[in-house]
């Protein structure tokens, strides 16, 4: 009996390990459970030496809050799509996309990281108080969620996203137009 149950757990390992490295390579929303963020928990630096609350810039409108770091290769590979999604919104919907840096670097070395990536349609907002992993529930970067207007997650995305596909494009334009 013994056998049989170490067999099994070794097949529950390899299919647990399987099932991770598929979700790596093809990371898709996953439904929150009517979760809150607190983004009025974490601050942010807007380039000029001001501080806004998340929930500030948020507005109580749906937004398109986008997590990452200079250090995360993903986050590198994925800024370009975004800076061209945020270019294909419109001026009063574009600011309903937050990238935000979780850098600790100087303010000046994130400008610079998103003016090297052409990222002109990205503000360099970076966390200045607060910790987003945990006011958020991240567990890694880059992290994509789907903030609805009364502030509950109504998706999140961990890992890169096709920006660049017209379906999620739409799906994301779609959403931050939602009143």
């Amino acid at each position: 009996m013994r056998g049989l149950t170490d067999m099994l757990r070794a097949i529950a390992f390899r299919a647990g390990l399987a099932l991770s490295a598929l979700a790596a390579m093809h990371p898709a929303a996953m439904p929150a459970q009517a979760e809150t963020v607190r983004a009025a928990a974490v601050t942010v630096d807007d380039g000029s030496g001001r501080s806004h609350t998340l929930a500030s810039l948020m507005h109580g409108r749906p937004t398109i809050l986008h997590v990452w770091a200079t250090w995360c290769v993903p986050c590198r590979d994925e800024l370009p799509a975004i800076d061209r999604f945020a270019a294909g919104l419109a001026a009063g919907v574009r600011d309903r996309l937050i990238a935000v840096s979780v850098d600790t670097r100087p303010h000046a070395d994130i400008a610079a990281f998103l003016a090297e990536l052409d990222a002109a349609n990205l503000h360099p907002w970076q966390v200045m108080g607060g910790n987003a992993g945990t006011a958020f529930r991240l567990f890694g970067y880059p992290a994509t969620l789907l903030v609805a207007a009364d502030g509950t997650v109504a998706e999140r995305f961990t890992g890169l996203v096709d920006w660049d596909d017209p379906a999620v494009a739409m799906r994301f334009e779609a959403f931050v137009k939602e009143e």
